[in-house]
Order: structure tokens, then sequence, then C-alpha cells
């Protein structure tokens, strides 16, 4: 029995390509490589020291300036859901017979947390994924996550990650009629002139 599972356990994961891999770590290749580009490019133009105090400043100002902080710290969550959707796809068994786990294609922030489209292979449909939405909020380290299907492609699938509440007591909405409330003005109805009568009072005799 020992033997059975290491050769089970070695043929689940000689099934991964490598194609596969590229394809879940594209966003830290792609990073990766860019970077790597860009700084010997760099280094080809201004020289070394140049190069390095320039990199240094953008990495600075993106760690401090408000804006590039929120953009990179939203994306790298990103890259984290994905990651945590791959592994509990396979923890939960969601892969065909060949061990290939549904496709990630596209992972983006939302003011909830981040939305993801998954495409799911043969031998799985959206009824899997709502029945262990549990699972994967604990995966994902999150609060909850809603599942939807596209209505035109079966195979395409939503997966919500729910990380805050947008609509809790700590976030208030502000309505344009509190303005009107604190500043009031009259109102005004288009094509409204007021009733028509006469500017003189009517005496009563007919001209």
């Amino acid at each position: 029995m020992p033997q059975a599972n290491s050769i089970e356990v070695q043929n689940v994961t000689g099934k991964r390509l490598a194609a596969g891999t590229v394809w879940r770590w594209r966003t830290e290749l792609g990073s990766l490589t860019g970077g790597s580009c860009g700084f010997a490019e760099s280094v080809h133009v201004i020289g070394l020291i140049p190069a390095a105090v320039l990199t240094g400043l953008v990495v600075v100002a993106a760690l401090v300036l408000p804006w590039p902080r929120r953009f990179l710290a939203a994306r790298l969550r990103c890259v984290l859901t994905r990651h945590r959707l791959q592994s509990v796809f396979w923890e939960l068994r969601y892969h065909t017979r060949a061990y290939r786990i549904p496709l990630v294609l596209w992972i983006r922030p939302t003011p909830a947390g981040e939305r993801a489209w998954v495409f799911a292979r043969a031998g799985l449909c959206a009824e899997d994924f709502t029945k262990a939405t549990l699972e994967i909020a604990t995966a994902c380290i999150a609060r909850d996550a809603r599942i939807a299907v596209s209505a035109r492609f079966a195979a395409l699938i939503t997966i919500d990650v729910i990380r805050r509440d947008v609509l809790g007591p700590r976030n208030v909405i502000r309505s344009p009629l509190a303005a009107l409330a604190d500043h009031p003005e009259p109102v005004t109805v288009p094509g409204d002139s007021g009733p028509s009568w006469p500017q003189q009072p009517w005496t009563g005799e007919r001209s």
C-alpha cells in the first residue's frame, strides 16, 4: 500500500506541465522580466550608479505616495488571491482526470475585495463551486465568496472574494439630496409659468 500511494503521488505531480506553471506564475515572471530588462536598458543608457539611484527613487515613490501604494497593494492581493484559488481547486480535487485545475483567466480588485473569472474544465460546473464557497473564502482569508455563472457560456464562472462590507456602518455614502437640505433653493418646474389670468381684474363687463 505505501508503494501504491507513492506511485499515485508521483503520477499526480508528474502531470503538471511547464506551460501550466508559466501560466500560474505569469505575473511574477512578467514583472521580473520587465524589471530586469528595464534596469539593464537604464544601465546601458545612463550607467550603473544613476540607474540604481533612479530605480531606488521609483521604488520609494511607489511605496510612499498614496495612489501608487494603494494600486500596488490591490494588485498584490489579486496575485495572492489567484494563487490561493489555484490551491483550493487542487485541494478540493476540482480537476480533470488529467489533473488539470480550472484556469483563472483574469482577476481584478473591486471595492469589496477581488473578482476572478474562472474557466471550468470539462467535468466541472458552477454548482461545484457554489457548494464550496466557504472553503474558497477560507482559503483566500476573506469574509465570504460569491459565485456567478455567465449567461452565455456555462464554463465561464465569476468568483467574488468579499473582504470588506462596502455598506457597513463605517462607510457613509453621501447623498446629493443632503446638499439641498443644507442649502434649500426654490424648485422651478420647466414649462410652468404659473396660473394664467388677466393682468387687470375682471369687472364683469364684456368689451
